[in-house]
């Protein structure tokens, strides 16, 4: 049984039935009060695999051991356990027979023989050489030059051990002449072994390493903390990194200080690994990122887009590391997670993340931020009419059955909009804040309260809803319980644009493609035509969804089918672009010719609406608010120089 407690029971109780649980387990984890040892050897990059040895004090009888189930920052079981091989165990000298549990697959059951103290266990993880799913553990890890250490991956421990207190001895072995950093530093012995201090699991889980042939490490003149970015990459080029990207992350974390309170800890360490191999993603550790990006990373400016995975994943430090949904925090990595407070976890730091600490430290003009909210508010005004059947809190509840879902009926299904739909609730709340004190409290205020650390450090802060209503009732007196009743937990027939309309802005449509989505199509490859015709289109033509009730929709058009010709030209996004814009000047139907396995069509589009590209425009005799919601908080630091970013 999981040690979760619902919401509403008190914390009182809660610790006493913490407390109790550990003295009931007591006897059943005796055998694993010295922890174990795990070494790594990392030097096989070639073949891409990593080698574990484990080391276990055990005591004879029946054991069950765990592989990491749920990964955290991941919110669903989605431990790579695929990619798990070559597993034996040994005890006093001989091999011992292991059983995999018939109902859990990450389970493995073994006896102990009499007279054994330690169990010894080897397996390889091999990372694979492409993405084969969603998370880090389905994509690469390792290329010829570079590898990431996601201890998480690498072990298995008794499936009873609570993971905050279990303690771990790692090591691990690279290439030689390779160097590496993470949020622990470890000591290096002359074979090229880094032995890291002891830690309890979930520790050393959530302290991934990054190493690599080529690396760079920049430290961060920040004010407020000490800050670190760390690369690694497939090749030397690639790590250069101009200074006013420097200065850049320095407001940053200073811009994020301001609103959140100091760190727990005292250092934080951007791991960022750059290859063109890898899957580009970013997850959230408490003292720093594992981010993987494009060789090009910062050396384009069309890569600039992206950049706010920089602090999407810091501002996690604080919301969904430090501040916790009490669903999320679990005995260990087999216990399930509650995942319905997403919105709050992931909705909250994208608007932060994304929105208001990239404009603030200049990491992203106020121009980009406003074509990156027109691209959200137009995917969810005309993309998503799958916001008629589901919450908004059903697609956090639902993520871990869901996750996997291909990008096909997106429209309809709904993806995770906690995180972008969460972002504009949190923008309304943010306005609404604003409107009833007068201008003289804002969310930042909320943030200040719910973050703040109280006492000596902690790891985790776990909350429930009713203390993040509480803390808003303290920055405004708002009925906040009907206000997220409306927005996040009842199906919601009316656009999610409240937040931007109180702000001072509304989103438009004409025939000039917005920027951020223009940089978003031509990176992914997939066009989005969702608010002109209700279709998503790859390169090739081919529709990747379209969305019900669009007028794609009403002529049968459905994805998989492939757009061969429009009119009489050939298929190419330019053309059909053209078209929609002749269209609106013309009363002749578009005429799209489709194919899809051996059958041909044609359909004639009686549209002539134009293209449809949205953008963000002021409501006339309305403050804007939104341009001192995106405003610094911070003088810039007396270490930077203000040089323009590429």
């Amino acid at each position: 049984m999981p040690s979760r407690f619902p919401s509403y029971v008190p914390r009182s109780i809660r610790s006493v039935g913490r407390l109790l649980a550990l003295v009931m387990l007591a006897p059943m984890l005796a055998s694993a009060r010295d922890g174990m040892e795990l070494r790594v050897d990392a030097t096989d990059v070639l073949s891409r695999r990593q080698h574990a040895h484990l080391s276990l004090p055990v005591t004879p009888g029946p054991l069950t051991l765990a592989y990491p189930k749920w990964v955290p920052g991941e919110h669903r079981p989605n431990g790579p356990i695929t990619q798990l091989m070559e597993l034996r165990m040994r005890a006093g000298g001989r091999d011992i027979a292991w059983k995999r549990d018939v109902d859990d697959a990450f389970a493995f059951h073994l006896d102990i023989p009499p007279g054994v103290s330690t169990l010894d266990i080897d397996a390889d993880y091999v990372s694979p050489f492409a993405s084969f799913g969603a998370g880090f553990g389905k994509s690469p890890n390792v290329t010829p030059h570079l590898q990431a250490l996601l201890f998480g991956q690498l072990l298995l421990y008794p499936a009873d051990a609570p993971a905050d207190t279990f303690p771990v001895r790692a090591s691990f072995r690279l290439p030689a002449g390779w160097a590496y950093d993470g949020a622990i530093k470890g000591t290096r012995t002359a074979d090229g072994t880094v032995t890291l201090p002891e830690m309890p699991l979930s520790r050393l889980v959530d302290s991934p390493i990054l190493a690599g042939e080529h690396v760079r490490s920049v430290a961060i003149p920040t004010k407020a903390a000490r800050a670190t970015l760390w690369i690694a990459a497939d090749d030397t080029a690639a790590l250069d990194v101009r200074q006013g990207m420097v200065d850049t992350l320095a407001r940053l974390m200073d811009e994020t200080v301001a609103v959140v309170g100091p760190p727990s800890r005292a250092d934080y360490t951007w791991l960022v690994a750059l290859s063109d191999v890898l899957t580009h993603d970013g997850t959230e550790h408490r003292d720093s990122a594992d981010v993987r990006e494009a060789a090009d990373f910062f050396r384009d400016a069309s890569r600039a887009y992206r950049w706010t995975v920089l602090p999407h994943e810091l501002f996690h430090a604080w919301n969904g590391k430090f501040r916790r949904p009490a669903g999320m925090v679990t005995r260990n990595f087999q216990s399930p997670v509650d995942d319905h407070l997403l919105w709050i976890y992931e909705g909250l730091t994208r608007y932060y993340g994304d929105v208001l600490l990239p404009a603030r430290s200049g990491l992203a003009s106020r121009e980009q931020t406003l074509d990156y909210l027109a691209y959200v508010a137009a995917q969810l005004q005309y993309g998503r009419p799958g916001r008629m059947w589901r919450s908004l809190a059903d697609t956090a509840t639902a993520i871990p059955g869901f996750a996997d879902a291909p990008f096909e009926g997106s429209a309809d299904r709904r993806g995770a909009d906690y995180y972008n739909e969460g972002m504009l609730v949190w923008l309304e709340a943010d306005v609404l804040i604003r409107r009833v004190t007068h201008g003289a409290r804002s969310l930042d205020d909320f943030c200040r309260l719910f973050f703040a650390q109280r006492g000596a450090p902690m790891d985790v802060s776990a909350y429930d809803m009713d203390d993040v209503t509480k803390a808003l009732h303290q920055t405004a007196a708002l009925d906040w319980e009907g206000f997220f009743a409306s927005r996040v937990d009842r199906v919601a027939a009316s656009d999610p644009l409240a937040g931007l309309r109180g702000a001072g802005w509304d989103i438009a449509y004409d025939d000039v493609p917005n920027p951020f989505a223009e940089l978003v199509q031509q990176d992914n490859g997939t066009f989005n035509f969702s608010s002109t015709l209700g279709v998503w289109i790859d390169r090739e033509g081919t529709i990747q969804d379209v969305a019900s009730g669009s007028i794609a929709a009403r002529h049968g058009m459905a994805s998989g089918w492939r757009i061969v010709g429009i009119d009489d030209r050939a298929w190419s996004v330019a053309s059909l672009r053209s078209a929609l814009r002749d269209g609106e000047s013309s009363r002749t139907p578009i005429g799209l010719r489709l194919a899809y396995a051996d059958v041909t069509r044609t359909v004639e589009l009686e549209w002539h609406a134009g293209l449809r590209e949205p953008h963000l425009r002021r409501l006339a005799g309305t403050p804007d608010v939104l341009q001192k919601l995106l405003a610094p908080r911070r003088s810039p630091s007396p270490h930077t120089n203000q040089e323009p970013l590429p």
